[in-house]
């Protein structure tokens, strides 16, 4: 954390030492950029964003990717995870910018924003396990799928350098979320799956930075699943490239 903030601090430095004095109306309108927020929380992580200034002060932005779950050795008191045979993640989002003419100098893609988002997260694994808890340990296939769609707001800066290159910071983004989880144990065993799944579905739940805390007043089902409503959040750490020729756009 304090290397980041060392980085966002000469970030600033370079933006306002130096700023150009160009005009207001004239600007970059495409800016390509990689989410480095999903290499810190996950592995296999390739996340890009694409934002558009459609006017002076407001753009959009599409989000894709590609993202694996984080490696999991342990499941459980009792259930210890083994190499796996399957895994896959994605990411999907939306969002339209307001950049508040007020609070900035330059026009988009420049400033503190503001506006609405949307972002769908899936992840699916399949692996072995041994579960302990029995006289004699039993393997299983434990089979997970976890997806969560995020609608929210968030509040944002972006700096802009060297009229190339952007760093873009969500500060702040509350979201409604629904989560569905589901956990499932298939093979040859004698031990009661359900206590088993529940187990391991609140270990990967814990896993999730915050989620433990947001669904702390949910209830799992006996079949190791969780599907729900929830508060969630949004945090984001993106560097980009601006590209595209200059052109005057409307207020």
């Amino acid at each position: 954390m304090r290397t980041v903030l060392f980085f966002v601090l000469v970030v600033l430095s370079v933006q306002f030492s130096q700023a150009q004095d160009t005009t207001a109306l004239s600007l970059r309108r495409n800016t390509f950029k990689i989410d480095l927020t999903g290499n810190l929380l996950y592995r296999n992580a390739l996340n890009l964003s694409y934002e558009r200034v459609v006017k002076r002060n407001q753009s959009f932005v599409v989000t894709a990717g590609y993202q694996e779950f984080p490696k999991m050795a342990s499941f459980g008191e009792n259930v210890e995870g083994k190499k796996e045979d399957n895994r896959n993640g994605y990411k999907f989002g939306g969002e339209y910018r307001f950049y508040l003419q007020k609070e900035n100098k330059f026009a988009a893609p420049r400033g503190v924003y503001i506006g609405p988002y949307v972002t769908a997260l899936g992840f699916k694994s399949d692996r072995k396990i041994v579960y302990s808890g029995t006289d004699v340990p039993e393997e299983a296939n434990l089979n997970s799928k976890l997806n969560i769609v995020s609608v929210g707001a968030q509040l944002g800066y972006q700096f802009v350098f060297n009229d190339r290159w952007s760093i873009d910071l969500v500060l702040i983004g509350p979201s409604y979320s629904r989560y569905n989880f589901k956990t499932q144990l298939n093979g040859d065993f004698e031990f009661d799956p359900d206590n088993v799944e529940n187990e391991i579905l609140q270990s990967i739940i814990e896993k999730f930075p915050m989620l433990d805390d947001l669904l702390d007043q949910k209830e799992l089902n006996s079949s190791g699943t969780l599907d729900t409503w929830a508060l969630g959040y949004k945090y984001q750490f993106l560097i980009g490239y601006r590209f595209g020729k200059y052109k005057n756009l409307k207020k």
